[in-house]
């Protein structure tokens, strides 16, 4: 009976425990919450901190730093220690090798033919390797390394600024998107009002019944406008919330003060863009970094000095002492072989020049000093393209604040036209069809006041990213 109970229990394990896992590992990981209402300065750190993107560009100058570490430790001393422990025959002649093409022998000059026997040897070396003058060589690296890192945080720079202004934008046409929705929430609000009084006056006979179905037509096509611009404000804010990094979210906009005044906006001189600009400076670094990069080869014709210390023991199974024929007394036990029977140590200095570095150094100096002029050039087409972007956002706001402006005008037109329209309806001294022009004139004047408002925003961020500093945008809230 037990043993049954306990397969049970054991199938039931077996069964439910997988299951138990995948539910657990299919659990999504939480997202911190985003602030609400947020604002335009709140979603851009939110942004700076949680894209992927822009969390890979960091990584590249963590990266470009520790190269500059791994770079300088390369000039440090080098220890080197190694043990060699051999079991070998002991034949040698007497002349010379390369070194480095022949394997080192165990054992001694034989006064006699070759031997098959083979004994231990052992060897231990401790050697210490200084490149104490390198002729500049340290320092172009040094430099090198760090126009790297230079390059590398003007390259995160530029992606943090492009993303924001990416950001903003969308912030500013989710708010528009938002405003647009109050707006034909009004304007369903006075369909349904005028509405209701027409039916009352339809089932009492002051008003005709075709004044009912139009009135019933104006609603519904209201209420489509409602939900058109709900789904639009959707998208918008799933855009939004996808350029945080937090795209399952839903995100709730905080207005401020963007529909109740009007920015002011400011142009950039060409100097101070060319000097501040983000796009700039990543493209300026780039050069520097590929002139740093030419300096290095350049001195890579130079020799080097390096300071050399080092110790060593030998031991071997072959002795000293030979037998009556001449030959050396070989001993084929390790004991015999392993210890230490010799010592010395060497301390000294070596200069070392190629010299067919001279052609090699001058060849890849001129193919990477024409890489710095194509960087050069490049650097000088976004410069002619940014002066351009940024004359043309200029004329962008001045279009903009000269329509945002007359917008009022034509609102306030419409209002009073709207009132008049449906008291001379109330009255009975006007049609339905002339309050129905006035509602939507009033509706049209609504929406195209708070979209001159919007792309006045816009414009205003249009000259800031074109001029590479978003403060005079953002220092406005």
């Amino acid at each position: 009976m037990k043993l049954r109970i306990f397969l049970c229990l054991s199938w039931l394990g077996l069964l439910t425990g997988p299951g138990l896992l995948v539910a657990r590992a299919q659990q999504p990981r939480e997202l911190p919450q985003l602030p609400r209402p947020i604002t335009l300065p709140q979603a851009l750190q939110v942004a700076q901190a949680k894209y992927p993107a822009l969390r890979a560009r960091q990584a590249a100058v963590r990266a470009a730093e520790a190269d500059v570490r791994t770079n300088r430790s390369t000039f440090l001393p080098q220890v080197t220690a190694q043990a060699q422990v051999l079991n070998a025959t002991a034949n040698q002649v007497r002349g010379a090798y390369l070194p480095g093409v022949a394997f080192s022998e165990s054992g001694a000059v034989k006064s006699t033919g070759p031997d098959g026997r083979t004994n231990f040897s052992s060897l231990g070396v401790l050697a210490i390797e200084w490149p104490a003058v390198t002729f500049g060589r340290y320092r172009a690296s040094e430099n090198r390394s760090q126009a790297a890192v230079s390059a590398a945080q003007a390259d995160y720079d530029q992606a943090v600024f492009e993303y924001q202004a990416q950001v903003a934008d969308a912030y500013l046409l989710a708010l528009g998107a938002e405003k647009a929705v109050a707006l034909q929430q009004a304007n369903l609000a006075r369909a349904q009002q005028l509405a209701v009084v027409i039916r009352a006056g339809t089932r009492s006979g002051i008003r005709p019944g075709i004044d009912s179905s139009t009135a019933n037509a104006g609603l519904a096509r209201a209420r489509l406008q409602v939900l058109a611009a709900r789904q639009q404000a959707r998208t918008q804010r799933t855009r939004l919330a996808g350029l945080l990094g937090q795209p399952t979210q839903d995100v709730q906009l905080d207005s401020m003060q963007f529909y109740s005044r009007l920015p002011v906006a400011g142009a950039a001189a060409p100097d101070t863009t060319r000097a501040t600009n983000p796009l700039l400076r990543a493209y300026r670094q780039r050069i520097v970094a590929s002139q740093a990069q030419a300096s290095l080869l350049n001195v890579n014709k130079r020799p080097s000095l390096n300071l050399l210390a080092s110790s060593w023991g030998r031991g071997s199974g072959v002795r000293d002492a030979v037998d009556d024929k001449g030959n050396f007394v070989i001993d084929s036990s390790p004991g015999a072989g392993l210890p230490f029977k010799a010592y010395n140590y060497m301390v000294g200095a070596t200069l070392t020049w190629r010299a067919t570095e001279l052609i090699h150094s001058g060849r890849a100096v001129q193919a990477q000093r024409i890489r710095s002029e194509q960087a050069r050039a490049d650097y000088d087409q976004q410069a002619l393209q940014l002066e351009t972007q940024l004359q043309n956002a200029g004329l962008q706001v001045e279009l903009a604040r000269q329509t945002a402006l007359a917008a009022p005008a034509q609102l306030a037109a419409a209002r009073q036209a709207y009132t008049a329209a449906r008291a001379r309806y109330d009255a009975g001294l006007d049609n339905l069809l002339v309050l129905t022009q006035a509602t939507e004139a009033l509706n049209r004047a609504e929406t195209d006041q708070a979209l001159a408002t919007n792309n006045l925003w816009r414009a205003v961020l249009l000259q800031g990213a074109a001029g590479g500093n978003l403060g005079g945008l953002l220092g406005q809230l």
